[in-house]
């Protein structure tokens, strides 16, 4: 297969070698921590949003769930897209709306003018990780994908560490409003390296069908049935709809409360725990990246990690929701080590599909990460406020709020365990 390169017309071979292998993936991880930036930044203004404009946490949950709302909403047509125009030129044309939601946020006046942007902000950031899952799909070797999950998770979570501490630091000096002027900066030239050194072919992928035939448009919306009766898409759906969509929720808003209001930490105290908890996330993505190839060779799958993993994580999460001591520290950033697996069985649903079905494979089981985190972010700051409404104090409230989404995980995790069982059980007698 061959492909080119706008920027030059060069063509190369598919998959990809030499210096193309990292301009490409380094295109796409740029847009990736853009987006993350994006999905992070209310855990940090949190206080001066409250104090600026006066919302409540329920108000405080719809806007930041807002975000998640506007990645859900676009994206079967994003799948349907990334497998007709391919990654290029979904993702780049879509992250102008993001320009433009940052820049309703740096003017707003107003919690809706606010819900607006943030919304705008969720829709243009909709494709960074799935055209980067698409475009790895179809130009490197199905044995990296996994590694390459990763890979790109790095810079993820490096957004997210630069809008914690960091951004906590700037905020005196810029205020929020400056901090997203600076985001719909980086947007931009996210924008332009996308649209200049990526392929602009899907080297003919997206003519083919889940059978191998030609594909027309109508037949795109169809694949979505085949795509949502697998039976290891729906074994790994609450892996992403509610751990990885529950983490989310937790990293980019729920900690920060939490340390604040449970733990009487100062805001600039809480941003350190967070900025840490994302750096214990960054280094097992780290790891994972070097370790995967590795566990293959001696017969551990991706699987087996995922299964051990998602156990452990629901485990730690206990303790550090409620021991409320000086270990709660050293249990949520174990929280967040073992939950780097959780976006594995993206990679994982991706694989088990023909190349042509990437992009609606990948936007599907998005859809279901980011409805499971919009609904938990917003759940959890409307049990925090039923509590203070029974007269439960803050601690309480917030144990009710997190102890409801431990048990909803719990049962999410038993589902992955014992589906293959019962969907082969119902397989048989239709």
């Amino acid at each position: 297969m061959r492909t080119y390169f706008p920027s030059s017309m060069q063509e190369v071979e598919v998959p990809l070698r030499g210096k193309h292998v990292y301009i490409v993936f380094f295109c796409f991880a740029l847009a990736y921590f853009v987006s993350y930036s994006f999905r992070s930044i209310n855990a940090v203004i949190t206080p001066e949003l409250a104090l600026d404009l006066g919302i409540n946490n329920t108000q405080l949950g719809l806007l930041t769930s807002a975000y998640f709302i506007g990645f859900g909403l676009t994206q079967i047509p994003v799948g349907i897209c990334l497998d007709k125009f391919g990654p290029r030129l979904t993702e780049s044309s879509l992250m102008i709306l993001a320009v433009i939601g940052a820049l309703f946020f740096y003017f707003s006046k107003g919690f809706i003018t606010l819900l607006i942007g943030r919304l705008l902000i969720g829709m243009g950031v909709s494709a960074c990780l799935m055209s980067a899952f698409s475009g790895f799909r179809s130009w490197y070797p199905l044995e990296r994908q996994p590694q390459l999950a990763s890979a790109i998770l790095i810079f993820g979570t490096s957004g997210a560490l630069i809008t914690s501490s960091p951004a906590r630091m700037l905020l005196p000096y810029v205020g929020w409003r400056g901090i997203f002027l600076g985001l719909a900066s980086m947007t931009a030239i996210a924008i332009c390296v996308i649209f200049l050194y990526t392929p602009a072919q899907k080297s003919g992928l997206a003519q083919q069908s889940y059978s191998g035939t030609s594909q027309s448009h109508p037949s795109l919306w169809n694949g979505y049935q085949s795509i949502l009766k697998n039976h290891f898409f729906l074994r790994l759906l609450p892996i992403g709809a509610i751990c990885l969509g529950g983490f989310m929720a937790i990293q980019t808003l729920w900690l920060g409360p939490w340390l604040i209001h449970v733990m009487e930490h100062s805001p600039s105290s809480a941003a350190q725990i967070i900025f840490w908890f994302n750096s214990a996330l960054l280094l097992t993505y780290i790891a994972n990246t070097i370790l995967l190839p590795k566990f293959q060779k001696i017969g551990i799958t991706t699987l087996h990690y995922i299964s051990w993993m998602v156990g452990a994580s629901i485990f730690f999460q206990f303790f550090a929701f409620f021991l409320n001591s000086s270990w709660s520290y050293f249990c949520w950033y174990l929280y967040a080590a073992t939950s780097a697996s959780y976006v594995l069985a993206h990679s994982l649903v991706i694989s088990n599909f023909p190349k042509s079905f990437s992009g609606r494979v990948s936007t599907s089981f998005n859809i279901a990460i980011f409805i499971g985190a919009s609904l938990i972010q917003w759940g959890m700051g409307a049990f925090v406020d039923l509590g203070k409404d029974i007269g439960l104090s803050k601690r309480d409230s917030f144990n009710l709020s997190f102890g409801a989404y431990l048990a909803i995980q719990l049962a999410g995790f038993i589902w992955f365990l014992i589906s293959p069982k019962l969907l082969s059980t119902n397989q048989k007698n239709q």
